[in-house]
């Protein structure tokens, strides 16, 4: 039986001794410029302040400077939160590369009413990178508003 059969070393490495992160590599030449319509993963964490607690608390994702009378088209993405269980919040969403994007967050009151509001203060964000592109501690107060004002359609349900 030769060495190799009997699980010992030949001297020279085998595709079945290298463990796959050990395999040859090979010159990448110079990084491929991003295309102009890839798309980024976008995750977005971190935590909301609030006075008292909403009957509904979202978290979105807005092409536009955050506004509470946003219009619903301008909203790239959302997440509700339970306020009774806490205030953390993690948001995903797929935007071409180099999107500017405002976090934002709105507190609603049991008639589905956008009573208090707030907007990440390093707002506009620019979504761009390759794999994953993640903004972390992300936090900021919500503000109560003078008079309650419509929610979009998506935060009512």
């Amino acid at each position: 039986m030769s060495a190799g059969a009997q699980g010992m070393s030949t001297g020279k490495p085998t595709d079945s001794d290298r463990p796959p992160s050990a395999a040859p590599k090979t010159p990448r030449g110079p990084p491929k410029p991003m295309l102009d319509n890839a798309m980024a993963e976008v995750e977005i964490s971190g935590t909301l302040r609030l006075s008292q607690k909403p009957a509904r608390l979202f978290v979105f994702v807005s092409r536009k400077a955050c506004d509470p009378g946003l219009n619903e088209k301008d909203i790239v993405g959302s997440v509700r939160i339970d306020p009774f269980v806490g205030t953390n919040f993690f948001i995903e969403v797929f935007v071409p590369q180099g999107t500017k994007g405002n976090v934002c967050a709105a507190a609603l009151d049991e008639k589905g009413r956008i009573i208090a509001f707030g907007a990440y203060p390093k707002n506009p964000l620019t979504f761009r990178g390759q794999g994953e592109v993640s903004f972390g501690g992300v936090s900021f107060p919500l503000a109560r508003l003078p008079k309650p004002v419509p929610a979009p359609e998506k935060f009512k349900h």
